[in-house]
């Protein structure tokens, strides 16, 4: 078990001062009116609703709005941990996020010192997961981000403090005239957008015996709200969080399989990656995720393919989870392929600072390059064409695109049918996808003459297997 004194380095949290004793009177003003000094940990729950972070149906609208049903934080100040679990459904019909279109989906997991973990139920086994998210959530909490900054030796500028984590994250907090924390700014991180802005409000604050803990509780990312949230319930120092004792960590291997001369299916983790090899370059599918996975897989396809350039990034789609390495891409040269709807968005998104985790793109001095189309385009150097084509109608993504390989009879895609079961898939699922449906009726709708699919998500498959999920036989 990890633990951080919020008085070392271990907690590295690095903020300038002066006049240090005033700073710290002024301080704690503000924790005396928290409370803060009396919390150890605080447990608390509610209901309300969160937002599908990087899963807008278009660039540029809102984040998806999930129903979070049930929702229960603990934060353990004495050991910089905090545990979480929560279930939502949906409550926007467009856009991503791997909530289904119908029923309840649970998640929980939580973070002792630097280990992190997530639980995606059914399954309970804890998996690793990224710690600095979960870092960022529990200091900027009302308790925390006055105990972190307290510890630090900020100075409170009028009604604002700040406190920055060098590499993971800076946050300025608000109090109100009654020396309650009422808003948190922060930067956070992320692959698509660099320094990303999250502002979270305090307010409704309610007394429980000295310690102040606010009723509702506001949060935006990236300019749209992810969680708007009613505390329905509060203790303080009544629990104590332990990591797992075991823990499993979702694989990032490399797997190469050979589909047909010249297409490599790179699988091994979460996302999945297409190479294409072209006469006189190759062509990736999809670098999710950020630049680990990305990098990971462009070396592979430079492994598969040497004295070639990378000249194309096909992107299936927008989301940030499938997009997160597109700078990857840019970064080493390749153009990146989508529709004319997402350049724009990407451009600007671009333009945000990478200064909290610089990343391959922002180390090279490189721009992306963009190359847009409408609803279908063409990339060919005679011997191999590869066809893009928009999948009408769908509810995940306007700009959702299934790549076509004629010659092969190969078809890429994602998010639409990803199938994990053991082959073959045979029977109709008392549930049917509409995106699996939906899928099926472009396939159909387009004439397209498809055997394999590959999709970014789960195992190889056959076209037998979509028409099966999809109900279509």
């Amino acid at each position: 078990m990890h633990r951080l004194n919020l008085a070392t380095a271990a907690l590295a949290i690095a903020v300038a001062f002066s006049g240090a004793s005033a700073a710290r009177a002024d301080l704690e003003a503000v924790s005396q009116a928290m409370g803060a000094g009396k919390v150890d940990s605080v447990q608390y729950a509610g209901a309300g609703f969160m937002f599908g972070f990087g899963q807008a149906y278009r660039p540029g609208l809102p984040w998806p709005k999930l129903n979070l049903v049930r929702y229960a934080r603990t934060d353990d100040y004495a050991k910089s941990a905090q545990s979480f679990d929560y279930t939502i459904s949906r409550a926007d019909t467009l856009g991503g996020t791997a909530t289904p279109q119908r029923g309840e989906m649970r998640r929980g997991g939580g973070i002792v010192g630097d280990t992190a973990w997530a639980i995606n139920y059914p399954e309970t086994q804890p998996m690793r997961a990224p710690a600095v998210p979960l870092q960022h959530d529990l200091w900027i909490a009302p308790q925390g981000i006055v105990k972190a900054a307290i510890a630090a030796e900020a100075k409170l500028n009028g009604s604002t403090f700040q406190i920055e984590q060098p590499g993971r994250f800076k946050a300025r907090a608000t109090v109100d005239a009654q020396n309650l924390v009422t808003k948190v700014e922060s930067w956070i991180d992320t692959p698509v957008l660099g320094d990303t802005l999250v502002v979270t409000t305090y307010s409704d604050y309610k007394d429980y015996g000295g310690v102040k803990f606010p009723g509702r509780i506001q949060q935006s990312m990236g300019g749209f709200p992810v969680l708007e949230m009613t505390v329905t319930d509060v203790k303080f120092n009544t629990a104590s969080i332990e990591a797992p004792s075991q823990m499993g960590t979702v694989p990032q291997d490399i797997k190469v399989e050979k589909v047909a001369a010249g297409v490599w299916f790179i699988s091994g983790g979460t996302h999945n990656s297409v190479v294409i090899e072209m006469r006189d370059y190759f062509a990736i599918v999809d670098t999710p995720l950020g630049d680990g996975r990305a990098n990971a897989v462009i070396k592979a396809a430079k492994d598969l393919v040497p004295n070639k350039p990378y000249r194309y990034l096909i992107a299936t789609h927008h989301h940030f989870d499938h997009f997160g390495g597109a700078r990857a891409s840019a970064a080493e040269g390749a153009t990146i392929v989508v529709p004319d709807t997402d350049k724009a968005y990407f451009q600007r998104a671009y333009a945000n600072p990478h200064s909290l985790n610089p990343d391959a793109l922002a180390k090279s001095g490189k721009k992306a390059k963009f190359e847009v189309y409408r609803t279908a385009h063409v990339i060919t150097d005679g011997p191999r064409r590869i066809e893009i084509y928009a999948i009408e109608n769908n509810i995940h993504a306007d700009g959702f695109m299934m790549i076509y390989l004629p010659k092969e009879k190969i078809l890429m895609e994602a998010d639409a049918f990803s199938p994990r079961a053991p082959a073959p898939i045979t029977k109709t699922p008392a549930a049917i996808n509409p995106s699996t449906r939906n899928l099926w009726d472009n396939i159909q709708r387009r004439k397209l003459d498809v055997e394999i699919i590959l999709p970014m998500h789960g195992r190889i498959g056959k076209l037998a297997e979509l028409k099966a999920e999809a109900g279509a036989n």
